[in-house]
């Protein structure tokens, strides 16, 4: 009788996650791959992330579900409200356990929000420094960030850091508030009503759907705090793979520049993106 009961709730769970998907539920056999059978992007494992929040689980990059069984056990094995899980790689560790609280996200409905379960964004302070030269610096992360592979002396990086930005912030994990990752809102127009957004996250971060849930909150705040009208993602071809499948949904595509970046011996197009104040409210948020 409990292997009955056990078996209807995977089945209730892997319909839910069959609808947040639009994917048919015979599809998602336990497993089936999220990022190579399902060709789930960026995007797609950030709406997985919320749905597993949802149900009281929360996940860093180390425990990334690599397939559909295992993001139903993380659902089976969600604990009570209140408790955050880190979930381990692994057969030989466990299970999930326990991570100390974050920072509390605010009650107060007019604060703006920067904080998720699993990471929160703080202002670059001069201690940060080190880490955003050496990030930018680092091969396989520079070649997807504002220098293209090629960091400036580090002189010149302090001095262009707060050059055309409107703000910045470090992304750190909630765990043990190590920095993660750069977001940063640059080039605004004169008016004020739009701008543009840049982030850069570590490559583990890389398909887990944690990165694009922290640019979702930094473009959640800047919504808030500034009169923008919509918000411009400059995202070159080598990166479009990554976020493709918000395309019409998420944001709206308003330009293709053919052959714009050069990078690994080819030339690369390059999608200009807009985030629409409008849209983001009336959804909410990017999930």
């Amino acid at each position: 009788m409990t292997a009955i009961v056990e078996s209807t709730r995977r089945d209730g769970y892997r319909n839910e996650l069959a609808d947040l998907l639009d994917i048919e539920p015979h599809r998602l056999g336990d497993t089936v791959r999220l990022s190579d059978e399902l060709a789930l992007d960026s995007l797609s494992m950030m709406r997985v992330l919320a749905w597993l929040e949802s149900h009281g689980v929360v996940v860093d990059h180390s425990g990334r579900p690599n397939t559909v069984g295992e993001v139903l056990a993380l659902v089976e094995r969600a604990r009570p409200a209140g408790l955050s899980l880190h979930v381990i790689d692994g057969p030989d560790h466990g299970g999930p356990t326990t991570v100390p609280p974050g920072p509390r996200l605010s009650v107060d409905p007019l604060a703006p929000v920067l904080a998720t379960q699993a990471l929160h964004l703080t202002p670059v302070r001069p201690d940060d420094l080190g880490f955003l030269y050496g990030f930018a610096a680092r091969p396989d992360v520079s070649y997807r960030w504002r220098y293209r592979g090629v960091p400036p002396p580090i002189e010149r990086f302090n001095e262009t850091l707060w050059r055309q930005v409107v703000v910045q912030f470090v992304a750190r994990r909630t765990a043990d508030h190590e920095p993660v990752g750069h977001l940063l809102a640059f080039a605004a127009d004169a008016s004020g009503t739009h701008a543009h957004v840049g982030a850069v996250f570590l490559p583990e971060y890389a398909g887990t759907g944690l990165a694009a849930q922290g640019v979702a909150t930094f473009v959640r705040y800047l919504f808030r705090v500034y009169p923008f009208r919509k918000l411009y993602l400059d995202i070159p071809g080598f990166n479009w793979p990554q976020v493709s499948s918000g395309e019409g949904r998420l944001f709206q595509v308003e330009g293709i520049l053919r052959g714009h970046n050069y990078y690994a011996g080819r030339y690369w197009d390059e999608y200009l993106c807009a985030i629409y104040a409008d849209q983001f409210r009336e959804g909410e948020d990017l999930t």
